[in-house]
């Protein structure tokens, strides 16, 4: 009987220098596909115009995925987030997408002011984080009003 050396046989713990060089292409495929992916054909979905240079944060978060774009135009700063269902979010919600935006303060001066953070709602509608906020924690306790879920059901839109 040959031995594994020259019987053109091999462990199965050990790759060709071919077989290496596949898994490594096809890797990086994958992530090309998946830069691909992220920087055109996701934004489409967003609800606003999400600009070519936005920077880009893929996360996988503890029960969902989410991808961050986040670019400032103007005074504001945005971040538009689409994420899979979040636990405990109702069965119908699936993938979407939640916009912010951020309006820093400035501390002194002529033109001082407080910064502020809104959630878009509808066409043009924002509403304060801290409304969000409050309509997400009082979804949790099963204590939301019908008003506070239509600002979620609105807030969260469709991907």
């Amino acid at each position: 009987m040959a031995s594994g050396k020259n019987s053109n046989q091999s462990s199965g713990s050990q790759q060709t220098l071919e077989q290496e060089e596949a898994a490594l292409q096809a890797a990086e495929n994958e992530a090309a596909a998946e830069q691909q992916y992220l920087t055109k054909i996701l934004p489409l979905s967003s609800p606003i115009l999400i600009p070519p240079d936005a920077k880009i944060i893929s996360q996988t978060k503890v029960g969902y995925d989410q991808v961050k774009y986040q670019w400032t135009k103007g005074e504001y700063n945005y971040t538009s987030r689409w994420h899979t269902r979040t636990p405990g979010a109702p069965p119908e919600q699936g993938d979407s997408w939640v916009v912010e935006r951020h309006l820093p303060g400035i501390g002194a001066g002529p033109n001082a002011r407080k910064g502020k953070r809104e959630i878009l709602v509808g066409d043009g509608k924002w509403i304060p984080k801290s409304t969000w906020d409050a309509a997400i924690q009082a979804r949790k306790h099963g204590t939301a009003t019908q008003e506070q879920k239509e600002l979620l059901d609105h807030g969260h839109w469709k991907a």
